[in-house]
This record gives structure tokens, sequence and C-alpha cells, in this order.
């Protein structure tokens, strides 16, 4: 499968906000295969931005989820977080969501 961010909002992203750095964008055009976890077992590190312009405002962001060989969409997860993570996603897309500070994982079965 190839993974996608897109719709972002109020997150911090390419090694910015706190250390070891927010990186969304590292899931972008990714291809993971099956029996494999991107970009490790300890995941990437995700941290929303709650100052300024973004003062009491949702953060948000989609995963997007096609098969790589096709490009066919698979699902869309939407993660939203505002005083704590939660996510909307298809039936076809499990999700584990926990840990502060939060990390992603992407693991194909």
């Amino acid at each position: 499968m190839r993974t996608f961010i897109d719709n972002v909002t109020c997150m911090y992203d390419h090694g910015q906000g706190s250390a070891p750095g927010s990186n969304l964008s590292v899931f972008n055009a990714q291809v993971i295969s099956s029996g494999q976890t991107f970009p490790n077992s300890n995941g990437q590190y995700i941290e929303t931005k709650n100052s300024g312009d973004c003062f009491d405002v949702t953060s948000t962001f989609d995963l997007k989820v096609t098969n790589a060989n096709t490009n066919e969409e698979i699902g869309v997860v939407h993660f939203e977080e505002l005083g704590g993570w939660s996510y909307k996603a298809p039936s076809t897309i499990n999700v584990d969501l926990s840990g502060d500070p939060t990390y992603i994982i992407v693991t194909v079965q």
C-alpha cells in the first residue's frame, strides 16, 4: 500500500516542534509492503500546534491509504486532537491510537 498525508491543520511537520521533531510528511508517497511496519516499531512522533493562529483550534490531518500498484483508494483515516486524539476510519483500516507523547505507526498485516 501507499500512504499520503492530507488536510493538515495546526500540526508541526518537517522536524518542527519539540524534540525529536514532528514529521507527518514522512508518510507522503510511502510504500509499505505486507508484513512491514513504517517507519519502525517506535513510530513517528507527531505534535499539534497550540499557540498563535492555532490557539483553541482543533488540530487535524488525514492519512490516505491506496493500493500501491493500482492507485485505488483503500480508505482515509481522519485524525483530530482537541484535548485528546480521536479518529474516524473505514472498516478496512484498523487504528490503534494511544500514547502521550503521540507516535504514529503504520503496519500492513
